[in-house]
């Protein structure tokens, strides 16, 4: 076909109006709102709602009365002692003193790794070593110095 026919063939194929489409999606919009307004003000939906309400207030208060129950638990207040005891213990033992300084030592060594990375890709977007050069690492530390 050549190009004039084409133009002919486009031009006489049935365009939809704007302003129908417009018109139809308008119309269904109106329609799902009132489609769901109808249902929610239904006396289906009032007794649904109320059914619904009523089982979670239910189960709120038989919760109530259980969490209750537990606290009052010579059981479990005894448990609950010996774990704050435990927690109190290993707050004060040397061993847990020893690992959170190793942990901050290794963090804050891990921190000053980064901030030299961020420092040196910085450093690469303005005018630094060309990408395809290879970068050099600094000197590797152990976090127990007395380990060797």
């Amino acid at each position: 076909m050549s190009q004039p026919e084409n133009e002919q063939n486009q031009s006489q194929q049935p365009q939809p109006p704007q302003g129908d489409l417009a018109n139809e999606l308008r119309e269904l919009g109106q329609q799902i709102e009132n489609a769901v307004r109808g249902a929610l003000e239904s006396e289906r939906a009032r007794q649904l709602q109320h059914d619904i309400s009523s089982g979670m207030h239910e189960i709120g208060s038989q919760l109530q009365h259980a969490m209750k129950a537990i606290q009052e638990n010579p059981q479990v207040q005894q448990l609950v002692q010996r774990g704050e005891k435990a927690v109190s213990q290993a707050q004060q033992s040397k061993i847990a003193q020893d690992f959170q300084e190793s942990l901050t030592r290794g963090i804050a060594m891990l921190n000053d790794q980064l901030a030299g990375f961020v420092a040196r890709l910085r450093q690469g977007e303005h005018g630094g070593p060309a990408s395809g050069e290879s970068a050099e690492t600094g000197e590797t530390k152990r976090l127990d110095p007395d380990e060797k």
